[in-house]
């Protein structure tokens, strides 16, 4: 079994890999598939249970998540890529960065918790019994108003929904086994022994990973810089042009 993957920008250019949010799929970087695909080539993973890739055999973790990510590269000839991970994407990314240190060449952390304390825990276990027993239709209008800064929102209400449809376009399964995954999280030992140079990019006005968490991430990675957004948790799609410049200045200055 292999993960689906989305191909784009110049084949004979290094390689810029992207993970996307948790309840989404590799459509969530459209944004930034043309300006990075200038001087690219640009890999859009679907990640397990997400968009056209199914759910891994057994129980998920991070390991396995990471190994199956490398894995689908490998089978396309891609191993030395820089990686770019926001939300979820970016706790699979840390996991990949450590297991995997040779064929991660710069690492872009956005948007992201390196440990999920016990009360957020509770939150998530709450999340994935709602969609047990509902589904993410229930789940997706609390969603995106954590995603999104209520202005954006009202300015931008075609995206919203264009984001509300990748949301509930997710199979069930694939959101409960991720959601469970992060409920568990705790990368904070991980964090020293990530040898790529790292841009770590926080939204300012993110409420579900606040940009205190993200400078304290940066603080604990040896070789790590750290840029704030205008934009809440989705800072690729409320900010696209200030998230895709950053990640073509990072991987160009590697």
């Amino acid at each position: 079994m292999t993960l689906a993957l989305q191909i784009e920008g110049r084949d004979d250019s290094p390689a810029v890999v992207l993970l996307h949010a948790i309840a989404t799929s590799s459509k969530l970087w459209a944004p930034q598939v043309a300006p990075l695909g200038t001087d690219f080539r640009v890999v859009r993973v679907d990640l397990p249970g997400h968009g056209a890739s199914p759910l891994l055999p057994g129980s998920a973790d991070y390991e396995s998540y990471a190994d199956a990510v490398v894995s689908a590269l490998a089978d396309i000839g891609i191993d030395r890529f820089v990686l770019v991970g926001l939300s979820f994407g970016a706790m699979v990314a840390m996991q990949i960065a450590v297991r995997n240190p040779d064929t991660v060449a710069g690492l872009v952390l956005a948007c992201c918790a390196a440990y999920t304390p016990p009360p957020v825990a509770a939150m998530w276990r709450d999340r994935v019994d709602g969609v047990k027993k509902g589904g993410l239709a229930g789940q997706a209008g609390g969603t995106l108003g954590r995603w999104f800064t209520p202005s954006f929102a009202e300015a931008s209400p075609q995206t919203v929904e264009w984001v509300r449809g990748l949301i509930l376009g997710t199979p069930d399964e694939g959101f409960v086994a991720a959601a469970t995954m992060i409920s568990t999280l705790d990368h904070r030992e991980l964090l020293p022994r990530i040898t790529a140079r790292t841009l770590v990019v926080a939204g300012e006005h993110d409420q579900a990973a606040q940009p205190a968490g993200l400078a304290a991430i940066t603080d604990a990675i040896p070789n790590a810089s750290l840029i704030t957004l205008n934009a809440a948790h989705l800072a690729n799609v409320e900010a696209p042009v200030a998230f895709g410049e950053a990640i073509a200045a990072f991987a160009k200055g590697l």
